[in-house]
């Protein structure tokens, strides 16, 4: 029982300190050290130190070359890269959806949109992301391609720090919630070309409102 214990306080540990990271509560390039980060989230050092060497091993805490610690900064080739990824893996999983979506499938993806354009027109861009996130990942689930959703899987908490990112710093425009709408179309209507085609334009037009954030704050 004790080590279960250990166990759940070390992945605890891993998981909300890699949340507040990805939410921009810690910031790109803030400088982190443990005494601080065992304050912040109310654990002893032991647990923080097996926290902390995992996200150096993800990427997402960087040790320099004088043993300090930061956040990775956000990188405009990282995005690049991760979004290029996602428009031609999100691209066959949208197509592969509209050759197996049901009517209930259906029905679940329009909730989700509908639940997603209100939270925009609340300001509320937490849930805006996490909406639009949840409509990416049953498309998944319902294409059937595990292997494509196994790498997306990888690259999901990367993406969503790019996003949140984002939102942080200015809205989404309504463009993206008209594409997610496109998408929804072409798929109820079984039109897996145009599926494909209209994920892989989405996901394009969110790297480049990504991009334009990033460059406007003098990331690199």
């Amino acid at each position: 029982m004790e080590m279960r214990s250990r166990r759940l306080s070390k992945d605890n540990t891993y998981y909300t300190l890699k949340q507040k990271i990805i939410d921009s509560e810690l910031e790109p390039d803030q400088a982190v050290n443990e005494e601080n980060l065992a304050a912040l989230l109310g654990v002893s050092r032991t647990p923080l130190r097996e926290a902390i060497q995992r996200l150096e091993n993800e990427d997402f805490l960087v040790r320099q070359p004088n043993g300090r610690l930061r956040v990775a900064p956000l990188s405009i080739k990282e995005v690049e890269e991760i979004f290029q990824i996602r428009s031609m893996l999100e691209g066959h999983i949208a197509r592969s959806a509209a050759r197996n979506a049901t009517a209930k499938d259906i029905q679940r993806l329009t909730q989700i949109l509908e639940r997603l354009k209100h939270s925009f027109q609340l300001g509320d861009s937490h849930d805006v992301v996490s909406y639009g996130f949840e409509f990416h990942d049953y498309l998944s689930e319902i294409s059937g391609l595990k292997t494509f959703e196994k790498v997306l899987n990888q690259l999901r908490d990367r993406s969503l720090r790019y996003c949140r990112y984002v939102s942080l710093h200015g809205d989404w425009n309504t463009q993206a919630d008209e594409e997610h709408y496109a998408i929804l179309q072409m798929i109820a209507e079984r039109d897996e070309e145009g599926a494909e085609s209209s994920m892989r334009e989405h996901i394009l037009s969110s790297l480049s409102t990504a991009l334009e954030r990033i460059k406007g704050i003098g990331q690199q």
